[in-house]
């Protein structure tokens, strides 16, 4: 018969099996094409590229953007074969000289065949599956010239409708659904008043629009409906969801399981 010794043994070998498959698991995340190493030490920061957004100026425009991520975790080799693009929306609800406070912030993100975005058209960032969507988070700015509530703050360099070099925007930002949704909400940033969000979202922009455009267009379909230009970045961590790493667990006392009982058949 197979002695404690033995069990302890095999025990041992059974947990050390399930955790070693459970690191393996959490280190690389693939969803629908989009990888990335959760064991990075800049884990999770996506950034993004190519960002395009409307231009507002007074309380109730909504301002809506469009990009494609260009990096995750630093590397930008994240996408097999496909283009991770996004679309975003928030509506002005404070503006106190060169500070603007937004709310109702939504995020929708998408994984596309690889080429099928294009900066120049707007509705192309929309053409793939849903991989993620994703809302603004309410919190307190720090900074008292802020004179409302929101979920994003931005501090404008220029004017508010013409944002010059320097301008930028900070806020929080949760996670609602989608495929990747498991892997992203963690649950991990304090918003300074009891809750936490899942990423902080941080942006610089200024005007810049395409050099074909002598205007700004009312089609949110052309690129002359976007005439400011910038980058971003979510900053989060990774979360492996309890269930595979249980199964894999199972697994490995499975085997145990299975060295005990061709002991006793062999006995």
């Amino acid at each position: 018969m197979l002695t404690k010794k033995g069990i302890g043994t095999a025990l041992a070998c059974a947990i050390a099996l399930g955790a070693s498959s459970g690191a393996a698991l959490a280190t690389t995340i693939n969803v629908d094409g989009v990888h990335w190493d959760s064991a990075s030490p800049f884990d999770l920061t996506i950034q993004t590229l190519n960002l395009r957004e409307s231009s507002v100026s007074a309380v109730g425009d909504v301002l809506t953007g469009y990009g494609q991520i260009g990096s995750i975790n630093g590397i930008n080799s994240f996408c097999t074969g496909c283009d991770l693009t996004f679309t975003f929306a928030y509506t002005v609800t404070g503006i106190s000289a060169n500070h603007v406070t937004f709310d109702d912030g939504s995020f929708q993100f998408y994984v596309s065949p690889a080429g099928s975005y294009s900066q120049a058209n707007p509705n192309s960032a929309t053409l793939g599956t849903p991989w993620v969507t994703m809302a603004g988070h309410t919190a307190p700015s720090a900074d008292p010239s802020f004179i409302t509530v929101g979920q994003l703050y931005g501090t404008v360099n220029g004017t508010v409708s013409n944002p010059t070099s320097g301008s930028d925007g900070i806020g929080l930002v949760d996670v609602l659904g989608g495929p990747a949704a498991a892997y992203l909400n963690s649950n991990t940033i304090s918003d300074g008043i009891g809750g936490f969000a899942d990423f902080s979202l941080n942006s610089s922009f200024l005007t810049k629009p395409a050099s074909t455009c002598t205007s700004i267009s009312p089609d949110s379909g052309s690129v002359c409906h976007f005439p400011i230009e910038g980058n971003g970045s979510l900053i989060g961590a990774t979360v492996v969801p309890e269930p595979a790493e249980l199964g894999l667990m199972g697994l490995g006392l499975g085997f145990l399981g299975f060295l005990i009982q061709r002991r006793r058949k062999a006995a």
